[in-house]
């Protein structure tokens, strides 16, 4: 994201995209406020870190109002809106992840919670950021949600692993996030089969594969160079050169196409997708759904967990991390109203887990390169061109550089390896 720059008008947002009309934002502050509020201005905040967001421009702006009394009203917020760079749009398909989160936003989340809200549930899911407004038709796509930063909320550093303590509050977001689907396709699965076809898939499809390959290529090479360095001659290495093949993406499409135990899911939950405030206890916010998906909620918790947690706390933890999720998913979904132990018993959780941790192991492929680059390491996004290019030329990775980083890159195999999931 360009830096907010002197000469920017900050009595217009329709400069940042066309689609932020003052139409669109007085609705959007009346909505807000429940009272009539007009735009006034805008004013930037900040920006976030360089190499956080390809998808999308993110800024953390303030938007001002005034009411018919005179009163000022105003929310900061955080503004994603499609890239304005036309290479950089078409070669991420950010179209395609923008109405995917709308669709999440508009449809999906709030008939989860209207339904949350009939059953009184005693701990609810309020782990989600609030909604202020969207713009969805392909070109200005953008949607603006409440910035909890000013609720304390914050991220931590994204290059690191977490500890225990985050990650089993993260664990008990994603748990409680996957119970309301459990319940609402038990007791309403009419309405919730039509909100679960208002997603779609993002990442891993048949028709998908020629825009993938040749950085699938690249992601499976530096994985297995990692294990070559850091594991030569070990089982290890003879695993990951069977596994980091193309029949490997295909088997990953089988994974998010097994509907049987499907929820809605989060599809990108690593670390920088959670934020966190601290109290007597941590509490958390899920942010990011460009890549939901409906299917198994084991690939949530896998992508989770090689992609947040190092090996070390696996070694001493991973039972605790399962025993932690399915505790507090059974305990909502009974909550809720249904039986856990026939929708989705611990059994067939655990079989799921053996069935699907693999596709967290692939996930780090890409994302591991990715999350360990400093920000002075962050890829050029503004290509002058009109037309799209190959996502292995914008993404132009190599081996991972440090010792650190690919014993992270390679322990995730160790541990797939070592639980008999690869």
């Amino acid at each position: 994201m360009a830096p907010s720059s002197s000469d920017e008008d900050y009595s217009s947002l329709t400069q940042v995209s066309p689609a932020l009309t003052e139409d669109k934002l007085n609705s959007a502050l009346s909505e807000w406020f429940k009272e009539t509020v007009v735009f006034t201005r805008w004013e930037y905040v900040g920006e976030i870190g360089k190499g956080d967001s390809y998808l999308s421009e993110v800024r953390k702006i303030r938007i001002h109002g005034i009411t018919r009394f005179g009163v000022d009203r105003n929310v900061q917020v955080i503004l994603k809106t499609i890239p304005r760079n036309i290479c950089r749009r078409l070669t991420f398909r950010s179209d395609e992840f923008f109405r995917n989160e709308i669709a999440f936003y508009t449809n999906v989340l709030p008939n989860l919670l209207l339904f949350q809200s009939e059953k009184n549930a005693t701990e609810p899911f309020n782990n989600n950021v609030k909604l202020f407004l969207t713009h969805c038709d392909g070109l200005n796509d953008c949607i603006c949600l409440e910035d909890v930063s000013v609720q304390g909320y914050g991220n931590i550093i994204r290059q690191q692993t977490i500890d225990l303590q985050h990650c089993i509050a993260t664990i008990k977001t994603l748990a409680k996030f996957h119970a309301l689907s459990f319940a609402m396709k038990d007791q309403r699965p009419e309405k919730f089969a039509k909100i679960s076809n208002e997603i779609s898939e993002t990442y891993f499809d048949y028709k998908l594969w020629d825009w993938y390959k040749r950085f699938w290529d690249r992601i499976c090479t530096i994985a297995i160079d990692a294990i070559e360095k850091e594991y030569p001659d070990s089982i290890y290495l003879k695993k990951i050169k069977s596994f980091a093949v193309k029949d490997t993406y295909f088997k990953m499409i089988s994974a998010v196409r097994d509907k049987q135990h499907a929820v809605i899911s989060h599809g990108d939950p690593w670390t920088n997708n959670f934020l966190y405030k601290y109290n007597n206890d941590i509490t958390t916010k899920i942010i990011d759904f460009q890549l939901s998906r409906y299917s198994s909620p084991v690939l949530d918790l896998s992508y989770f967990i090689y992609n947040s947690t190092s090996q070390e706390l696996r070694v001493k933890y991973y039972d605790e991390l399962l025993r932690s999720y399915y505790e507090v998913l059974s305990s909502q979904i009974k909550n809720m109203g249904s039986d856990p132990d026939r929708i989705y018993s611990r059994e067939t959780f655990l079989n799921e887990v053996k069935r699907y941790s693999f596709f967290g192991l692939v996930a780090s492929f890409e994302m591991t390169p990715l999350i360990v680059l400093e920000p002075e390491e962050a890829f050029d996004l503004e290509i002058e061109s009109n037309r799209e290019i190959n996502i292995d030329e914008m993404w132009n990775i190599g081996p991972i550089k440090s010792k650190e980083n690919r014993r992270r890159a390679a322990d995730n195999v160790v541990h797939c390896v070592d639980n008999g999931y690869i």
